[in-house]
């Protein structure tokens, strides 16, 4: 019996039998191994089968405040061994020193153009730009509070999320926050039906799965071949 798909509404007015066509998105390439759990999405839209990766370091970024007089950078940003989460200010006191002070308002050092700065919250490097800094300059660098949270990973990230942990198991909206779905952190997948960052190839991504337990796999056609001369 050849079947069309169709949409059944909540509530019919009239009682009737429909049938309806499954039709798998072959994500799955063998069923019997698949380990599940909840996860914490961090961000995005993303589909079912996205290669996820777990954050396990605390994601930090610097913005510098419009208006500076300087157009210098900053740059080699890392959390230290105890970063506090919220934004941490550094001001300039002159064209090359700046304070630096955390999310509590409590002082952690001074900051030396050119020289790397590290503590046990946050570590960057400040660079001289054309423009030189000027009294009252300032930079905002943010820690975010994301460790154990999954996100599509990205093979040049630095926050942990470069390595492939899990599958998305079902389609999820994260663009508005962190929201709470499901993946898969151990099967055999088809490498065909993945969804992943352009940042990996398929070879490069299949490597880097396989040490935690999910395979991907080449899809092959269950076609009889085409020289089969078997009764």
């Amino acid at each position: 019996m050849s079947l069309t798909p169709s949409s059944i509404g909540d509530n019919p007015q009239q009682p009737g039998v429909q049938a309806q066509v499954y039709i798998p998105d072959q994500l799955i390439a063998d069923a019997r191994n698949l380990v599940s759990q909840p996860i914490i999405l961090g961000a995005g839209t993303l589909k079912r089968g996205t290669v996820l990766g777990q954050q396990t370091a605390n994601p930090i970024e610097a913005t510098a405040t419009a208006g500076n007089t300087g157009n210098g950078t900053i740059g080699s940003l890392s959390t230290g061994a105890a970063p506090k989460i919220g934004n941490y200010t550094l001001t300039a006191t002159d064209a090359t020193h700046f304070d630096v002070v955390d999310p509590e308002g409590v002082a952690v050092g001074a900051a030396t153009v050119g020289t790397p700065f590290t503590s046990t919250g946050i570590n960057f490097t400040l660079t001289a730009g054309g423009t030189a800094f000027a009294a009252g300059d300032s930079f905002t660098v943010q820690v975010s509070d994301a460790v154990g949270v999954y996100i599509e990973s990205v093979k040049t990230a630095s926050d942990g999320s470069q390595n492939p942990v899990a599958i998305l198991a079902d389609d999820a909206d994260a663009s508005a926050g962190p929201v709470s779905a499901g993946a898969y952190l151990a099967g055999e997948f088809n490498l065909a039906a993945l969804t992943y960052d352009a940042s990996w190839t398929p070879a490069t991504l299949t490597s880097a799965l396989r040490p935690y337990g999910i395979f991907a796999k080449a899809s092959i056609s269950a076609a009889p071949p085409s020289n089969n001369s078997a009764p």
